[in-house]
């Protein structure tokens, strides 16, 4: 990876700010780069063998993005942050929040059940796999429904517990309306 950094810090360095068309190539071919190395992780995790689990924990650990990198940075500055660092992550954030509603919400028909890792499956409290609009339903609601995590916590499980139908009818519902129906009361968030 050093050497990756290096080279990317080289041909940055060699390149002037008016050079904006080679400026994005380069970002370009490191995307590229970032997307085949998240692509190769996906496809071993098809084949349900040990290298699927390390696969898994590859794809979990590729969580460090722009964004994250943008909120360290900022979080460091003293006294005021550098304005245009607060837009690029601003637009980082709204660029991703979009494009995973806009996944999210295409999968909400999608009544197939979400496949369980084989180690899940032999394990004795774990309750039925969810379907994959209920889980869609479930994470659209973390995202766009401001509530606090307790409070959202509790209402997916509360959705998660209801019949098919019902579920049905809630994500009909959030469609239709983007409205998330409030099942339950107020949940402390503190005990005292």
């Amino acid at each position: 990876m050093k050497l990756l950094r290096d080279i990317f810090k080289q041909r940055l360095a060699s390149l002037s700010p008016r050079q904006e068309s080679k400026i994005t190539a380069l970002v370009e071919e490191y995307r590229a780069d970032v997307v085949e190395v998240q692509r190769a992780a996906l496809r071993y995790t098809q084949d349900g063998d040990i290298q699927a689990s390390r696969a898994l924990s590859v794809i979990a650990q590729l969580d460090e993005t722009a964004v994250e990198s943008l909120a360290t940075t900022i979080s460091t500055q003293k006294l005021v942050p550098d304005t245009s660092l607060l837009m690029d992550l601003v637009n980082g954030v709204c660029f991703a929040e979009a494009a995973v509603v806009k996944r999210l919400t295409a999968v909400l028909s999608n009544t197939r059940l979400v496949p369980q890792p084989p180690e899940m499956r032999d394990m004795e409290e774990v309750g039925p796999p969810n379907r994959i609009c209920d889980e869609a339903y479930v994470k659209l609601r973390r995202i766009l429904n401001p509530e606090p995590y307790l409070q959202h916590l509790m209402e997916s499980r509360h959705f998660l517990s209801l019949p098919d139908d019902a579920k049905n009818q809630e994500i009909k519902s959030w469609s239709d309306t983007r409205r998330f129906t409030r099942f339950l009361g107020e949940v402390d968030t503190e005990e005292r």
